[in-house]
């Protein structure tokens, strides 16, 4: 291979079908120094942007919603070829989930980031006390290949909303999901630079925009391993990290389950987009009287879900390496006990697809039951007593969110609220995500920060707490020269407000008939 041939090869990269097995696109290997450009890029246009009114903000984020929904097959088809998921699972959790959420954030931005009116206390009259929301500036965002238009789309949306640029960093495997964030929001009339893309791999392009000094936040999505670093990377540079990290979440059916919804439901969230979710259910617990059943009705349920891209439910694996990782736990389990009642075997022919599989008999030191496993095998563990299966469930280094199933709510919401993680669906699954007023994220290694809601708009923003004085008073009691007696004067006032031999009504008297004047008058 010539010089010129092995420069080309090294500055672009392709981008193969995982369904096929064929190449689809190839894209800018970029470097250090472009990635410097794109940030460069996002910082010359952030100050007109934060200037720029809500209204003008939200009239464009509803046209890019518009846009998506009016081209959602086009745009629905290019992701699941770089996905490798199914045309239907692209348009309902990447496509629909994104458009609704641009709707919602051009709706609610205004509302969720307007200035917050706080009393300044009785002892500091004429003063007007609020904080205030601000853009924090250059946001790096890192987004994986799972929901590759939803995950980019996503934290990029609500940091425009809030009056930052942005610089994207979407997996090298599904580039093109986050140049479809930079060219609807474009077209919607984006200005240029507010929304950058950066492209390649990990290693360069993306430790480039993770090291670069002039970021002021990191939002990254993906392993809870690479999130480590990128967090230990902004805290050397004392900028703050929105995180949201792996999963093992379980879902817990008491004997007072509806079997059929739970069996349907848990079959969804256990291998939709091929069990490659965060969310995903990992691990099902269902109490020892009805274990059998549910086992039998579920496994019903999965043996008929349909294998393959274009006819299928489920489509491909995305990344080879992660059906290794499969295949790998499924291998360990065998030799450690357990029984397959379904699935378990790759398929002959192209494409990196892999039957849903259930697992029986698993054992607490088996990799399933205690490693993520982000592919499409199921373990299902009975379990006598509630405070069994919630000890069970709560142990794990991640916690990122949960299912319940019973008919009797009461006894959901108690284990609900009992399951330590982000989230938690009660005869449901995998919902926190689809409602956009819903702040989302985890709790110990499942990520920091929440994404979504007002707390999620909000990640995005500097708070500056701010006072108004609008009193004639030329001179403070607490000012220099202080004047005699002044403290005598404080002790009686510390009485007044807040001893418990005053009532609350003597106190809010005494305030009412001067007492802010008398304090003012003694200098």
């Amino acid at each position: 291979m010539s010089e010129a041939a092995k420069l080309a090869e090294y500055r672009e990269y392709k981008v193969i079908d995982p369904a096929t097995g064929k190449e689809i696109a190839s894209y800018p290997l970029m470097d250090a120094g472009q990635v410097d450009e794109k940030v460069a890029s996002a910082r010359k246009a952030f100050p007109s942007w934060s200037q720029t009114s809500f209204k003008e903000r939200s009239k464009i984020m509803l046209e890019a919603s518009s846009y998506l929904a009016e081209n959602a097959g086009r745009y629905a088809d290019d992701i699941a070829a770089e996905n490798g998921k199914t045309r239907f699972d692209a348009l309902l959790a990447d496509v629909y989930a994104t458009a609704d959420l641009m709707k919602y954030v051009a709706k609610n931005a205004e509302k969720f980031l307007r200035p917050v009116r706080v009393s300044a206390g009785l002892a500091l009259p004429f003063r007007k006390a609020y904080f205030r929301y601000e853009p924090k500036g250059v946001i790096g965002i890192i987004s994986p290949w799972n929901y590759p238009f939803n995950l980019s789309a996503g934290p990029a949306v609500q940091a425009i909303m809030a009056g930052n640029s942005v610089v994207l960093k979407p997996s090298s495997q599904t580039t093109r999901s986050g140049i479809i964030t930079k060219e609807i929001l474009g077209r919607a009339g984006l200005p240029e630079g507010v929304i950058e893309v950066v492209t390649g791999s990990g290693s360069v392009s993306g430790q480039a925009l993770i090291e670069h000094d002039d970021l002021d936040m990191l939002y990254f999505t993906g392993s809870t391993q690479v999130g480590r670093e990128i967090y230990i990377k902004a805290a050397e540079r004392i900028i703050p990290a929105v995180m949201e990290l792996g999963g093992n979440d379980v879902a817990i059916v008491t004997k007072n389950a509806d079997l059929e919804r739970a069996a349907n439901c848990l079959a969804w969230s256990s291998f939709t987009n091929c069990g490659q979710t965060c969310i995903s259910t990992e691990l099902i617990l269902v109490q020892r009287e009805v274990y059998d059943k549910f086992v039998e009705k579920y496994t019903q349920v999965v043996s008929a879900i349909n294998l393959g891209k274009e006819a299928g439910e489920i489509g491909a694996m995305t990344m080879s390496s992660q059906l290794k990782i499969v295949e790998d736990q499924l291998e360990d389990a065998r030799q450690k006990g357990a029984r397959i009642l379904t699935g378990g075997k790759k398929p002959e022919g192209p494409g990196l697809f892999y039957p849903p599989t259930v697992i029986v008999d698993a054992k607490p030191d088996m990799k399933l039951m205690k490693e993520e496993t982000f592919g499409p095998l199921k373990p299902i563990v009975a379990f006598d007593n509630i405070d069994e299966a919630i000890e069970m469930a709560n142990d794990s280094e991640y916690g990122l969110s949960g299912s319940v199933f019973t008919k009797d709510l009461e006894e959901g919401r108690k284990i609900a609220y009992r399951i330590k993680t982000g989230s938690v669906n009660i005869n449901d699954s995998m919902m926190t995500p689809a409602i956009p007023a819903l702040p989302f994220g985890g709790v110990k290694k499942s990520g920091i920060g929440r994404n979504h809601g007002r707390q999620g708009m909000r990640n995005f923003s500097d708070i500056k707490s701010v006072t108004e004085y609008s009193g004639g008073v030329k001179r403070e009691l607490f000012w220099y020269p202080i004047p005699p007696g002044a403290d005598k004067l404080i002790e009686k006032v510390l009485v007044i407000l807040y001893s418990n031999k005053i009532s609350a009504k003597v106190s809010a008297a005494l305030s009412s008939i001067g007492l802010a004047g008398k304090l003012y008058r003694k200098m």
